[in-house]
Formats: C-alpha cells, sequence, structure tokens
C-alpha cells in the first residue's frame, strides 16, 4: 500500500510480517490522515526508508527469516535518527528477544500486540512518538505484574536451556561458566518465581511457567 494523497502529509512505514496483521493496522493507520507505506521484512522496510524518507516506522520484532525490528531499527537510528518509531510486538520485553532492556530508546514507543484493542491506541502511540511526547502509556515493556519478566536477560537465556532439558552440565557449557554458578543462577530463578527448590521438580515448573509465556508470545 502507498497511494499518494496530498492532504497526507505525515508518512508512516508498517512492518508487519502477517499479511492479515498488515492490512488491519495499514487501514487503521491511514483512516487517522498518515501515508503509509507497507513492508513484510527488514529488507523491504530498508527499500522504504530510502525511497519514502518516512516520518515514522511501525515495527513488528519477529519478522521470520533475516534482521528482526531491533536489528531494523538501529539501521533507521544511524541513517535518519529523527525517525519515530513504535515497535508492536508480541515479546513482553526486548531481553525475550535477545537484547537488553534499554535497546528501547526513551522518545521510542513499545506495544504489546495483546494490550492493545484498537487502530486508535497504536495510533496515539504514533502521535505521542513524532511530539516526543512518550509516557510509560506507550511503554509496555517497562509495566509487567509477571514475576518472569522481573528476570534479567541471562536469567531468562539460562530458563530457556532447562526448557530444552540441558543439564546444568549442558548449560554451564553453553554459557561459558561453571556447573556452580548454573546451580547458584538457578536458585535466583526459582526464587523471583516464587518456586520452592525443594519441591518434587523445581526444573519441571520452572520450564512449565516458560512454555506458557512462549506460547502466549506465538
Amino acid at each position: 500500500m502507498n497511494n499518494f494523497d496530498p492532504k497526507k502529509t505525515r508518512h508512516v512505514v508498517l512492518v508487519e510480517n502477517e499479511p492479515l496483521m498488515r492490512d488491519l493496522l495499514a487501514r487503521a493507520i491511514e483512516s487517522a490522515g498518515f501515508r503509509v507505506t507497507t513492508a513484510a521484512n527488514a529488507a523491504d522496510a530498508k527499500r522504504a526508508l530510502i525511497s519514502v524518507d518516512p516520518d515514522a516506522f511501525v515495527l513488528d520484532i519477529e519478522l521470520g527469516p533475516g534482521p528482526n525490528g531491533f536489528d531494523f531499527a538501529e539501521v533507521v537510528m544511524k541513517k535518519s535518527p529523527s525517525t519515530g518509531i513504535v515497535f508492536l510486538t508480541n515479546l513482553p520485553d526486548p531481553r525475550f528477544g535477545g537484547k537488553a532492556q534499554n535497546v528501547v530508546k526513551k522518545n521510542q514507543a513499545y506495544l504489546r500486540k495483546s494490550e492493545i484493542y484498537s487502530g486508535e491506541e497504536l495510533v496515539l502511540a504514533l502521535e505521542a512518538v513524532l511530539r516526543d511526547q512518550v509516557t510509560k502509556e506507550y511503554r509496555h515493556d517497562l509495566v509487567s505484574n509477571d514475576s518472569i519478566s522481573s528476570l534479567s536477560a541471562r536469567q531468562i537465556q539460562t530458563l530457556q536451556l532447562v526448557s530444552e532439558g540441558r543439564t546444568n552440565t549442558q548449560i554451564a557449557k553453553v554459557r561459558g561458566i561453571s556447573v556452580r554458578a548454573v546451580e547458584s543462577m538457578l536458585s535466583r530463578i526459582f526464587g523471583i518465581l516464587e518456586i520452592d527448590p525443594n519441591s518434587s521438580n523445581p526444573r519441571v515448573e520452572a520450564s512449565s511457567r516458560f512454555h506458557q509465556l512462549r506460547s502466549q508470545i506465538e
């Protein structure tokens, strides 16, 4: 979609790999008075960055094979730092995409798809980004009631390895740390998740929590 309308002076590139979702979001943004160009992946988005010089991007993070939304956002910030960015994703926060929490800058928005209920909310986030008035209302990565979201990126990686059935020795090898360090980290993880380490199998319970979260994301 790339329909020119002289009345629509602000241009948004929507990057979403799911066709139906892409079409619905594009219509919502366009109906709010924006010009919209759509892209299915980072390669398409990069071409749009060069060809249309957009005011803002709405970026899904999980874009299939190739660069993800975080990777592409870094390209945008280097080439056109004044371009607004709204991340729109299933990921609770950047750590679940293998990034540090601070990868989302203070003038960018981060919306969970499960937490928005209309196109109007996305448009309001776009407006906030374009006016450099982003508040916590548009930073879902900073707000969570789930204890699993309190885990650090390293703890999340370790929990994922546990959920894959890796032993402590295998985890230590993958992460390049000692077995004792793995045991210590697991103890902290169980504490954060309020899992009794003396229960029948705390690893199974922790894995179950992780798989439940991943199923919500996917």
